[in-house]
């Protein structure tokens, strides 16, 4: 048996139930027996029943839209993030409206704004640029989540999650002066992101506290892209002599300064070292490998979704005690030091 532009109603008189119990079983907001569960789906295949998306927003008040806000989508860690967003939500019947920022505060905030206006249920913002007492306007207005960076602001109603940033930082840095070098170089984003400044503070503490000195770092800031790296790493080996290693805050800009330190002539890692941050895709096929930092991109996004619906559906339980949850993030050794 098979219906055209089948309702909620056909459903139940095939299923001899009533439409409450057909919207319970779809909605999972209320129990239902499992017998009555199994043959109400039943129907629903045999039928080729597919719920009203615009009657189920009205009658519970959601829209089942999430907004998601990245600072470059064609940085392989935001596509990762991306990717554990959607499986998750996908997975609850919500669909994503994903926003491109390409590092730009005002874009950030005319997605906000726009999210806002066409009323999605929840924002997940993605290593945000935006000042922390403009976001903080949000927070109130809309269940608010961030992900891939720390606040300093206390007793707010956002969530946070992100990797910590400091001890995989720390462990680089004692890895290289296991290795020998005594000269180093960061080639860091943008100075205001708080994940940089956390980057470099936990490199430094590794390096003080092997009794080295960090007056004497070169220290380069930039976007997070391939062509950033390139540039900055040639003006890093102008120095003389150079640094013998560097740590490039992100694994994309470092594929840029091994690829300026190999148009040199420089052999790595015997003239010079270099360590990412991210453990992209890419970071294990570059020419040597790359040293990175594992984050845990997908398992971000995953999280952050599964936080937002959870505030959602008001699932106190769910809840974490605390909103701030910190994932751990791993030193991944390889050729390039």
């Amino acid at each position: 048996m098979s219906y055209n532009n089948a309702t909620i109603k056909d459903v139940a008189k095939a299923a001899n139930v009533s439409t409450a119990t057909v919207s319970n079983v779809i909605s999972k907001v209320k129990y239902v027996s499992p017998e009555l569960t199994k043959r109400v789906k039943k129907v629903i295949k045999q039928i080729n029943y597919k719920p009203s998306k615009i009657a189920r927003s009205l009658k519970v008040n959601k829209t089942f839209y999430l907004g998601l806000i990245v600072p470059d989508i064609t940085n392989p860690f935001f596509a990762e993030v991306v990717r554990g967003a959607e499986s998750v939500a996908l997975r609850e019947n919500y669909q994503i409206f994903l926003c491109n920022t390409d590092g730009n505060v005002h874009r950030e905030e005319k997605a906000l704004k726009s999210f806002y206006e066409h009323h999605v249920d929840g924002i997940i913002s993605v290593a945000p640029r935006m000042k922390e007492a403009d976001l903080e306007k949000y927070f109130k207005s809309i269940p608010f989540v961030i992900a891939d960076r720390p606040l300093n602001i206390k007793n707010y109603d956002a969530n946070l999650v992100y990797a910590d940033n400091i001890k995989s930082s720390y462990q680089l840095a004692k890895h290289l002066i296991k290795k020998g070098h005594q000269s180093f170089a960061y080639i860091a984003g943008p100075r205001e992101v708080l994940n940089v400044q956390k980057r470099i503070f936990g490199f430094c503490k590794g390096l003080k506290d092997s009794g080295f000195s960090e007056e004497k770092n070169v220290i380069l800031y930039g976007e997070f892209n391939y062509e950033n790296g390139f540039k900055l790493m040639n003006k890093i080996l102008e120095l003389k002599p150079h640094p013998t290693a560097v740590f490039a805050l992100s694994d994309i800009t470092a594929w840029g300064a091994l690829e300026s330190a190999k148009a040199k002539g420089l052999n790595i890692p015997e003239d010079i070292a270099i360590a990412g941050f991210d453990n992209v895709y890419f970071s294990k096929l570059l020419n040597p490998s790359l040293t990175t930092i594992h984050q845990p991109k997908y398992e971000l996004g995953r999280i952050a979704v599964n936080i937002l619906i959870k505030k959602l559906n008001n699932m106190k339980e769910g809840l974490m005690e605390k909103n701030e949850i910190i994932l751990e993030s791993k030193l991944i050794l390889r050729n390039s030091t």
